[in-house]
């Protein structure tokens, strides 16, 4: 970093940092195609803990803020979350000298953009960093607007708590470890090198879950997925607890290593087990959803986890939907799950071509995957499965090979996603490398699973779409001869009102037609 960047840096926190705010964005999503949710921010609960040991800090949720203020932002697109006077008014009200806005999704990038620019608006000599995946995978990117001072690349605690520390004190921030930032003189982006993953995750403090009204999150109770715990008084009281870090696996079409890196690290059982009895003691927590990549992946340690969770006598519930490894799961270990309250979880399919599978690098054994899901559901779990369309080639054939798979296995919630290349992932770089991805043109709302159109397969994108939504609506609603399941987990409301979302988008399906008919005439009994 040049002196006269310096200077222009050491000018805006000249003023001695001692106030931080820390943000996350309004949501986007595709009309129709994805349900509108709300999350505690982990990320930036993680690194709001850290800093509150020195800062004051603050953390806005502008999603669960503004669940509410629903807006259309083009191409079949809609954003929920508070309005840039909103913002303005929540910035302006903690009056902080730095604003960090987390990023988890690239089809954010826009939102994230609009936050930084209503800190400027506040205070022009606010800093700004964005970090979380998109800012790792293309910090290039999210620089260029020069509303945004500031990137952080991979894990961000460590970075967050030395650039505070260093800009409240004047002193030369260009040499740490995970940041990017632009050169005042030649305008480039300048990278530092990468920071060395955490070792010891214990060493973590707990999410400053404190700094929120928990109560919002609970009385919304849309965390992710579509919920079939049927028609309820009140929605659960859903906490999240992420218990490690980073895949082992090296799947293509995954971004996961743009945050994490190459390593897999894992908090131990005992720390694990003292959350989430802190969870019920501090917030009455009845349902426990862990955010791992992949929660069973060290057998040995998730064992001790659930066995832990018996032996303690917690008395929650808990599921995993972000997608568990079916190899890693014996008998015995989805005993123990069950012992300890496992209701849900889904596990990461892909593919039924097994050709496709060994493509993308992704460890699925197809000829035991049955059996492992059967087992589980004898048990009395909810099994969900993650599938993958319009991988590059794949023709309408295996693409019904995979419909057919998900089918068979009689899951309960089946979700499809079209292949999109994520920034970060090597499926994306080779997009970029092949001239299919113009990064200086690439519409970043359109990163999301279904919505950004690439055609990389032999089946038409259209095509694609209309078979990931109506093999959605059939998986969950539909029995085997094609009417309405007798009894779905779900309230009436909320069935009739996904059969409507896909009568609007495809009203000529017969299929659709039949189960929406059947539902509406349910709900009027």
């Amino acid at each position: 970093m040049c002196h006269k960047e310096m200077r222009q840096v050491k000018a805006r926190g000249s003023k001695s940092i001692d106030r931080v705010m820390l943000v996350y964005p309004p949501m986007v999503f595709p009309k129709l195609q994805s349900r509108q949710t709300v999350m505690f921010p982990m990320g930036i609960g993680y690194i709001a803990a850290v800093l509150e040991e020195e800062f004051d800090v603050s953390i806005l949720d502008a999603a669960l803020q503004g669940y509410d203020h629903v807006v259309d932002v083009g191409n079949g697109r809609v954003a929920y979350g508070l309005s840039d006077s909103q913002l303005v008014e929540a910035i302006g009200r903690f009056n902080p000298q730095l604003v960090g806005v987390s990023c988890l999704f690239s089809s954010l990038h826009n939102q994230v953009l609009r936050v930084a620019k209503c800190a400027k608006q506040v205070d022009s000599e606010i800093v700004t960093v964005v970090g979380g995946p998109h800012a790792s995978a293309l910090p290039g990117r999210v620089l260029a607007d020069g509303n945004v001072d500031f990137c952080v690349i991979g894990e961000g605690e460590g970075t967050m708590l030395e650039l505070v520390r260093g800009l409240s004190s004047g002193r030369d921030v260009s040499s740490i470890a995970g940041l990017a930032f632009r050169d005042s003189g030649s305008g480039r982006v300048v990278i530092t090198q990468k920071r060395t993953p955490m070792e010891n995750l214990d060493d973590l403090p707990r999410p400053a879950r404190h700094l929120v009204d928990m109560e919002r999150y609970f009385g919304i109770g849309k965390l992710q997925g579509l919920r079939l715990d049927g028609a309820q008084s009140k929605p659960l009281r859903i906490v999240q607890v992420a218990t490690s870090r980073g895949c082992p696996h090296n799947c293509t079409f995954c971004g996961v290593r743009a945050t994490w890196g190459r390593s897999f690290r894992m908090r131990s059982a005992e720390n694990v087990l003292d959350e989430i009895e802190q969870l019920i003691e501090t917030y009455g927590a009845e349902r426990i959803a862990f955010q791992d990549d992949n929660l069973t992946v060290h057998r040995k340690r998730a064992a001790a986890i659930f066995d832990g969770m018996v032996d303690r006598g917690l008395n929650v519930t808990w599921e995993a939907h972000n997608g568990l490894q079916a190899s890693t799961l014996n008998d015995e270990l989805l005993e123990k799950m069950k012992r300890s309250g496992c209701v849900s979880f889904t596990v990461g399919i892909e593919s039924g071509t097994p050709e496709i599978l060994r493509r993308v690098k992704k460890p699925v054994n197809l000829k035991t995957l049955p059996r492992t899901i059967r087992k589980a559901q004898d048990l009395g779990m909810d099994v969900r499965g993650f599938f993958i369309i319009g991988f590059p080639g794949e023709t309408l054939q295996q693409v019904q090979r995979t419909c057919k798979l998900a089918r068979s296995l009689q899951l309960s919630v089946t979700a499809f996603a079209i292949l999109t290349p994520l920034p970060g992932s090597q499926l994306y770089e080779e997009c970029v490398e092949d001239g299919l991805i113009d990064e200086d043109q690439l519409v970043f709302e359109s990163l999301s699973f279904g919505g950004m159109g690439l055609q990389l397969s032999e089946v038409p994108v259209e095509e694609l779409m209309r078979i990931r939504k109506i093999e959605w609506l059939l998986n969950v609603f539909a029995d085997d001869q094609g009417n309405l399941k007798r009894s779905v987990p779900v309230s009436p409301e909320e069935m009739l009102g996904e059969l409507e979302n896909g009568l609007a988008l495809y009203p000529d399906s017969e299929e659709v037609r039949k189960l929406y008919d059947q539902a509406r005439s349910l709900s009027q009994t």
